[in-house]
């Protein structure tokens, strides 16, 4: 075959090009033995938190120490189910996981044989009462349980005033509240609702009845649920409620009268996991003084540390009305609670053949 004159005169700079191109692959190849950047994690982490909270804590954490790092969401319930039926702290593909994320402390102290002791050296700037004696946990954040309503559909006259009011027959269909078995947040929400009951019957079928069986998957459709008024009232964390009420929303909320909830979450390493340091410089990086600040500032949570100050407007912890549970009680509570849960809306689904 005979080249044209205008192609042997581009021949050499094709040539050329090509070796460049060769050089340029070839030097980006992962030499015999090492995996391609990123195909594998620098760490596991298993998180319960809400995705609007563990995303950004997350990539801000890969973009500080340049890890990968892989989360597997799941739900308190799933959390619970691997523990206890022997299939342990793994992912569906038998990945270990390195660190629990996002699991209320209760439910952390309970599973403590699963953790190994660390101690951060973040630990003396976090408050008294959100520590771990025996370091096997670290807490995260703290979410007072409120009762937000929309100042648009809720008058004065029918501001809520406790847990009670979530059943009140007016409000059928129109209360915002996560599935206790999605949300970590809310099965406590429930247990604290059916511990401070003292009306008539059973607090959890009046509850399904006037959430008409159904319910939502996260916190921020219940806050965006809210705001838009497709929900007058329902259940959120005070961050959250307060932040947008600082925005201008058509919102406010309240502490219920019976009591509330005060939800400190946290972080656990767990035993014999594949990748410590990774997941110790995690934990520090959890309750570090730049990312409490952003919890705070951005995420709408109260932080841990004693130096850093909740949203403007917030009282004290320890002027509201929480009710009077240890951490054990609260487990076992959220435990049982979550099993009647269930048990309502399997008699319902049976009996409309749901």
């Amino acid at each position: 075959m005979r080249l044209s004159d205008s192609t042997r005169k581009r021949w050499p700079a094709v040539c050329t090009l090509s070796l460049i191109c060769c050089v340029l692959l070839s030097s980006c190849r992962p030499e015999t033995g090492e995996q391609p950047m990123n195909s594998q994690a620098d760490l596991v982490v298993y998180s319960v938190q809400e995705k609007g909270i563990c995303e950004p804590v997350v990539k801000e954490f890969e973009e500080r120490t340049g890890l990968h790092v892989k989360v597997e969401n799941g739900s308190l319930e799933e959390l619970l189910k691997k523990l206890e039926d022997g299939s342990g702290p793994y992912g569906d593909e038998g990945e270990a996981w390195d660190v629990v994320f996002g699991a209320g402390i209760e439910t952390l102290e309970e599973k403590k044989e699963y953790w190994q002791a660390y101690e951060s050296p973040e630990i003396p700037t976090i408050a008294g009462a959100f520590r771990c004696e025996d370091h096997k946990w670290t807490s995260f954040s703290v979410c007072p349980l409120v009762i937000m309503y929309n100042t648009n559909v809720v008058t004065y006259r029918e501001v809520p005033a406790g847990w009670a009011s979530l059943l009140e027959p007016r409000w059928k269909g129109r209360v915002a509240f996560v599935d206790p078995g999605m949300s970590d947040i809310y099965s406590s929400a429930l247990a604290t609702a059916v511990y401070t009951y003292r009306g008539e019957g059973d607090y959890m079928k009046q509850l399904a009845d006037n959430l008409e069986y159904g319910s939502l998957s996260s916190l921020s459709e219940v806050n965006s649920g809210i705001l838009d008024g497709r929900y007058s009232l329902g259940v959120t964390i005070e961050g959250a409620a307060q932040a947008l009420r600082l925005r201008g929303a058509d919102v406010d909320y309240i502490y219920p009268k019976e009591g509330t909830t005060v939800l400190p979450d946290g972080t656990a390493i767990v035993n014999g996991c594949p990748h410590p340091e990774a997941a110790r410089r995690f934990l520090d990086f959890t309750v570090s003084k730049d990312t409490q600040r952003i919890l705070v500032s951005d995420l709408n949570r109260r932080s841990v540390r004693l130096d850093v100050p909740p949203l403007p407007g917030l009282s004290p912890v320890n002027r509201l009305p929480i009710i009077d549970m240890d951490l054990k009680g609260l487990s076992r509570e959220k435990k049982e609670i979550q099993k009647q849960w269930n048990k309502v809306l399997t008699v319902y689904k049976r009996r409309t053949g749901g």
